[in-house]
């Protein structure tokens, strides 16, 4: 038997999820290991093979492939622990990174500074070099500036070069020059450019990228490749596979060459996943929400599609510009700690007390209560069974935590503390829900929530509640969801090329060459991955906007037949001016009569993965009662207090089976809880299907 394995990294726990040939599937979560992630990662895949009754050489063997999802740059950029970065720019615009889009970041507070950034102005430096807007050269570049350069940075012991200078997406000689001396004078310094990374219109959006990939790039080169030695040495022959931020996989290698494709890459194959089980039951329209051990992130899929952007700030400060899925993330998790302001106001998080020290009920040291500590006290977790009974949970300190830090503060009791706990984190998921929804126009009520995270299905059914949502979907995998879209997730690379025309002076051969060159680069890396050619697709698509605008819109281009023998004429042009006029209107209410300007020409060029077809099971029985395995103290607001409610083994339950709420369904990796007026449907589909009937 051979297999797949996929593995996320989260702050709190590290996911594995293996797949076998016949489509069976196998989760654990096992401590994440902030010191060193792969060891977290050894230990995962070691509880794996002691679940498959193999040593961990012989499931090494076995696997043909591990899809690793990391935090490594998400978080070396919010903890500013990235390389120290070197730039070098054109001369005389030394100042774009810290000017970055000429307002305050928060214009009304005066009192508020300037984010810094991740490159110091005194390790900026200008090289005199010129290009037009035509790709023409004005002033050639002079070698000597950039070997004077790379010498301040041998000085100031500089870790990482990033290039960018203007225009050089319309020619890149210059930056290519620059690249080549660093890498000459700087041996082992890691050295990137703007056109091999985002190469298009907009130096500040440009620069920006490159830098956070220069400053995240010497970590996670030294974390994949301590990763990869590690698995070698465990005996894994096969491909290892990273993800991206679009919810695409790489190879490591590319990895390295283009890290910031991985920043914010956590959280991005959950809604691949939940578009993966929802199709099985034709839920196309989800909303999907994982809430792990350190954060919530929540994202819309529209017709079997996750919403996607083409730019984002992390932390909401750092501004990088590449396709990703469009997943909201909030500092809201299971181990987010509860404390009050000075006004004696209660807040949950962001800060989160993480995989160690944990959550006060974890033992390991832990004195601040969080989420986790209410919802035990609260009684919807067994302390006997977290992990599947892995790990024991300690009622009594999360107990004496919450009452003396919260609850005599405030003059509750500590069940009030709890709930109040409870129900302010339930609030700030509502809210993150909204930011996809609501705020785009969209209806959450004619959505159904898909649950994923290990704390996903304790508070899922409150926060649909709360937003009129009638239908939930909780897989048996939620807890592993970012770990299983790794798994199912294609290889893919985004190449731009800028073309900032008006639609009417744009030619058909004009579009055609400029996807055929992105097309050939992207072979080129699908050809060094052996992905073969029938495995291969495309997906073309042109920003547009109308004439004067600033921002622009995403449009693919319509589709007759197979992208690699489809070629571009007028009537295509035409269709896709239309499309923009009816998009535009869709989203801001109006089309106007101004021309139209295409703005940059996108291209990804993907590999299939071969992904297992989810297996549909025969009904069993309606009967869910047989299941039942004990009951326990449980408070329901709808109950105005705690309630006998009875406690159901999930791993058990099989097809059909039906419980009413309250009740509580037990897995190994999760705890699903069904409040009053809702009741819950095993599927044939290994999912829990939830639906409030009052």
């Amino acid at each position: 038997m051979n297999y797949v394995i996929g593995v996320d990294v989260g702050g709190t726990f590290t996911d594995v999820v293996c797949l076998d040939e016949h489509g069976e599937v196998l989760v654990t979560k096992t401590p994440s290991t902030p010191e060193d992630s792969s060891i977290g990662i050894m230990d995962g895949l070691s509880k794996v093979g002691h679940m498959l009754d193999l040593n961990l050489d012989e499931l090494m063997r076995r696997t043909f492939r591990i899809t690793h999802g990391t935090t490594v740059s998400t978080n070396t950029v919010l903890t500013w622990t990235g390389a120290k970065v070197g730039l070098l720019c054109t001369a005389g615009f030394r100042d774009i990174l810290g000017i970055r889009f000429g307002i305050r970041e928060t214009p009304y507070d005066f009192t508020v500074a300037q984010p810094d950034t991740l490159c110091p102005r005194y390790l900026r430096v200008p090289i005199r070099e010129r290009i037009d807007y035509r790709g023409e050269v004005v002033a050639p570049i002079e070698d000597e500036d950039v070997k004077a350069a790379c010498e301040l940075f041998k000085r100031e012991k500089v870790e990482a070069v990033a290039v960018a200078f203007l225009w050089s997406f319309k020619n890149h000689e210059h930056e290519r020059r620059a690249v080549e001396i660093c890498r000459r004078e700087l041996p082992g310094v890691y050295v990137c450019g703007s056109y091999q990374i985002q190469p298009e219109i907009r130096e500040y959006w440009r620069m920006s990228t490159t830098v956070i990939n220069a400053y995240v790039g010497p970590k996670l080169s030294s974390y994949l490749a301590h990763l990869s030695q590690s698995l070698q040495t465990a005996g894994f022959q096969g491909q290892l596979l990273i993800t991206q931020s679009n919810a695409g996989v790489i190879f490591p290698e590319v990895a390295m060459e283009q890290a910031v494709r991985t920043v914010l890459s956590g959280p991005a194959c959950a809604p691949a996943a939940a578009a993966y089980v929802g199709k099985a039951l034709d839920l196309r329209d989800v909303i999907t929400v994982d809430m792990g051990g350190t954060s919530f992130d929540v994202c819309l899929i529209k017709d079997g599609k996750p919403v996607t952007a083409l730019e984002s700030a992390v932390g909401g400060v750092y501004h990088m510009k590449l396709p990703l899925v469009d997943v909201r993330t909030i500092g809201t998790g299971g181990g987010s700690i509860a404390w009050l302001d000075k006004m004696n106001i209660l807040h949950m998080g962001p800060l989160s007390a993480g995989a160690l020290p944990g959550p006060v009920c974890y033992g390991k040291g832990g004195v601040e209560p969080t989420s986790t500590d209410a919802d035990l006290v609260l009684g919807y977790l067994n302390p006997e069974f977290y992990l599947g009974g892995e790990m024991a949970l300690q009622v009594e300190p999360s107990y004496n935590a919450i009452k003396e830090k919260i609850a005599d503060p405030l003059g509750l009791d500590v069940t009030e503390a709890a709930w109040s706990m409870r129900k302010v984190i339930d609030h700030q998921m509502v809210d993150g829900i909204s930011l996809v929804s609501i705020q785009r126009g969209e209806d959450p009520r004619k959505y159904t929530l898909v649950v994923a995270g290990g704390a996903g299905a304790l508070h899922a059914a409150s926060l649909a509640k709360t937003l009129g949502i009638k239908r939930l979907l909780v897989p048996k995998t939620s807890s592993v969801f970012c770990a299983l879209g790794g798994v199912i997730a294609d290889v893919r690379h985004d190449f731009v090329e800028s073309l900032t025309l008006r639609t009417a002076d744009v030619t058909p051969e004009a579009l055609n060459q400029g996807f055929e060159h992105m097309k050939r680069k992207g072979d080129a890396y699908l050809e060094k991955e052996g992905v073969s050619i029938k495995d291969r697709y495309y997906l073309r698509s042109v920003d547009m906007r109308y004439k004067g605008q600033y921002h622009e819109l995403e449009m693919p281009v319509p589709s007759r037949g197979p992208v690699e023998e489809e070629i571009i004429d007028q009537s295509v042009i035409e269709q896709m001016v239309e499309e923009f006029h009816q998009l535009h209107e869709s989203l801001y209410s109006y089309r106007d009569n101004v021309d139209t300007e295409m703005l940059n020409l996108r291209l990804a060029a993907c590999g299939k993965v071969p992904t297992p077809v989810v297996k549909e099971q025969p009904f069993v029985s309606r009967n869910g009662q047989q299941h039942q395995k004990g009951e326990r103290p449980v408070y329901f607001e709808e109950l105005e207090g705690f309630g006998a409610t009875p406690i159901y083994d999930g791993e058990s339950m099989e097809v059909g089976n039906v419980v009413l709420g309250p009740a509580i369904v037990e897995l190994k990796t999760t705890t699903i809880v069904v409040p009053p007026g809702a009741n819950i449907e095993v599927t044939p589909y290994d999912s829990f299907l939830i639906e409030f009937t009052a």
